[in-house]
Formats: structure tokens, C-alpha cells, sequence
């Protein structure tokens, strides 16, 4: 049987529809976007969808909110979404590299300056974005600081801090800068 040049152009055709149907399904999944987190200062975790339909849920963002509050004096920011959009997109990194979901850590998000303060001997900055709701620490459970410390730049982060002692990366949506802490 021969085969002609309008049947092949026409697999051609029929195979690259069928190979773009992949892609348009990870847009439609960019649509919708949840989180898995975890604070082992308050043993609370957020397990839900932030994102939805081209916008921001107000619901889910004032649990975010609470659940990213100052752990020290209960105080509740306004985090800025563009922190859980970076958090979204370095859980789907793990998803990529690691083939499972991953529950990300949250240590400290928003601050009061007062709780700044006090964490300035840890390392705090005077002008820490925390406490404009602009940034997290965050480490992931079950697996190392090498790849996180690896993937935070490659996630939309602006600062990137790696604290190797604490074993927890810093992220937020301030400008391009990154920095480590050494073990000592």
C-alpha cells in the first residue's frame, strides 16, 4: 500500500493536535492554584485552593492571612499574594523533579516590628519585608535545604536568604537579592 503526501501531512496534523492537548491541559491547571502548608509553631496547616478563574479567592486569602500571622503576638497581616504565588510555584517544582506533592513549612511570615526586634540577634534585618507581609521562611518536609536552596531563585522569589543552620530558606517579593547564612 502506498502511502500518499496528503495522508502523511494529515497524521502530521492529527499527531501535533494531539501533542498540544498536554499543554493546554497545564494552562487550564495554572487557572487553579492551591497550597499545602504547614506552621510547626502553631501545628495549623492551609490545604486549599487560593486561585481560581483568573483571580484571587478573598476567603482563602484571609485564612492565608491568619495562618501566616505572627505566631509571637497573634498579629495578622495583608500578606501580599505574589509570597503564595511563589510558594505555589516551588511546590509545583517539587512536583516536576520529585514526581509527589510536598507540604512546605512555614516558619515565619508576617511580622510585627516588635517580634522583628527581637529576632534582630538571629539574624533579622532592621528593614525585614516580613514586616510588610512580603516575605516567608520556609523549609519542605521530608526533604533537604540543597534543593530548595537550588530552586527558590528559579521561583519568581526576589530575595532569596538561605539559612543553613536554621535549616529554612527566606523568600519575598522585594528585589532581586540573595544571601546565605553560614553554619556558625
Amino acid at each position: 500500500m502506498t502511502v500518499g503526501r496528503r495522508q502523511v501531512l494529515s497524521g502530521i496534523a492529527a499527531s501535533a493536535l494531539l501533542l498540544a492537548r498536554p499543554a493546554l491541559a497545564v494552562t487550564s491547571e495554572e487557572d487553579v492554584r492551591a497550597l499545602r502548608l504547614y506552621n510547626p509553631h502553631t501545628d495549623e496547616s492551609f490545604r486549599d485552593i487560593y486561585y481560581a478563574d483568573g483571580g484571587y479567592l478573598p476567603d482563602a486569602l484571609s485564612r492565608l492571612d491568619v495562618f501566616m500571622r505572627d505566631h509571637h503576638s497573634g498579629s495578622v497581616g495583608l500578606m501580599d499574594p505574589g509570597v503564595h504565588d511563589i510558594l505555589w510555584r516551588l511546590q509545583n517544582r517539587y512536583l516536576q523533579v520529585y514526581g509527589r506533592e510536598v507540604t512546605i513549612n512555614i516558619h515565619s511570615a508576617f511580622r510585627t516590628r516588635e517580634t522583628n526586634e527581637m529576632l534582630r540577634p538571629e539574624g533579622a534585618a532592621q528593614n525585614s519585608l516580613h514586616m510588610r507581609a512580603k516575605a516567608v521562611d520556609v523549609s519542605v518536609q521530608g526533604l533537604g535545604i540543597y534543593f530548595l536552596a537550588d530552586q527558590a531563585p528559579r521561583v519568581g522569589a526576589g530575595g532569596c536568604g538561605i539559612y543553613m543552620r536554621s535549616q529554612f530558606a527566606h523568600l519575598d517579593t522585594g528585589p532581586k537579592r540573595s544571601w546565605t547564612q553560614p553554619l556558625w
